[in-house]
């Protein structure tokens, strides 16, 4: 005797807006966001996580079909799920994140010319302080 499973779907937690142009706004930039996501993947200086939270909570905003497969998605979900419900992220994801900005800040310091190091002083401070904040926030499990 068999019997069929029903595949478990969470169930989106939206804020969608009333007004259609802020909608449209937040579906275009939800898209956007998405796709910077997916060129992190390939490209190792770029984030893929932030963008594809920012690309849920616009989502959330905008379209409940669109919110409802990222959160559902097979490689994307549980990140989303886990941010949605605990502000948490995976130890590996922060340890990740925080190689990924040293190393592009070590680069900087090594490509700006002289009068430019301010520049990757002012970028050494802000994934400094993008570290600490990742460092405090929950481990997903």
């Amino acid at each position: 005797m068999t019997h069929n499973k029903k595949a478990f779907y969470h169930r989106p937690k939206t804020n969608q807006s009333r007004s259609p142009m802020i909608r449209w706004t937040f579906v275009t930039l939800g898209w956007v966001f998405f796709i910077l996501g997916i060129i992190g993947i390939l490209l190792p200086v770029m984030p893929t996580a932030p963008f594809i939270l920012l690309a849920a909570g616009c989502w959330a905003r905008s379209s409940r079909r669109f919110h409802f497969w990222l959160i559902n998605h097979k490689y994307f979900g549980k990140y989303v799920r886990d941010w949605e419900e605990n502000h948490a992220v995976p130890l590996y994801a922060k340890w990740l994140a925080t190689i990924m900005m040293a190393i592009s800040t070590a680069m900087l310091f090594y490509r700006l010319p002289a009068d430019m190091t301010w520049a990757a002083w002012l970028v050494a401070l802000v994934c400094s302080g993008v570290a600490v904040y990742l460092f405090r926030l929950p481990n997903a499990k």
